[in-house]
């Protein structure tokens, strides 16, 4: 049982480093003066801690198979609010990914419309034999 407490507070623990990342990439999108490199850096972040989710996770399922206790643990005090709170995570994690999703498309379409200009103005630009350009 206690290695299943232990599963938990890593998951609390992961989901509370996604929320750390996810507010860093929030604050990287209203800002656009920031680098490229930090938002990667921040996609590669989100990436390790999504992998070690998963395998707290299963590690989770099998440990409530074999201790035949399932969520939301109604009989164990400390699980049961160890979940309430990672449910609370989640609901929060849902709501910081909406706002970055919204940034995100925001700053993609302003990108699209400009390399949609481009293409065009690209269009009527062509070159002679020479390498010169004729317009």
């Amino acid at each position: 049982m206690k290695k299943l407490i232990k599963t938990i507070n890593e998951i609390e623990n992961i989901l509370t480093s996604l929320e750390v990342v996810l507010k860093k990439e929030y604050h990287n999108l209203l800002n656009p003066k920031i680098s490229i490199i930090d938002n990667l850096e921040s996609i590669e972040e989100k990436k390790i801690l999504f992998k070690k989710y998963i395998i707290l996770n299963q590690d989770r399922l099998f440990l409530e198979k074999k201790y035949h206790i399932f969520a939301p643990y109604q009989n164990n005090n400390e699980l049961n609010n160890n979940w309430n709170n990672i449910l609370k995570k989640f609901y929060l994690l849902k709501e910081l990914n909406f706002k970055n999703k919204i940034l995100i498309n925001k700053r993609y379409h302003l990108n699209q419309c400009f390399l949609e200009l481009f293409s065009t103005y690209k269009t009527a630009i062509t070159y002679n034999f020479n390498g010169n350009v004729k317009i």
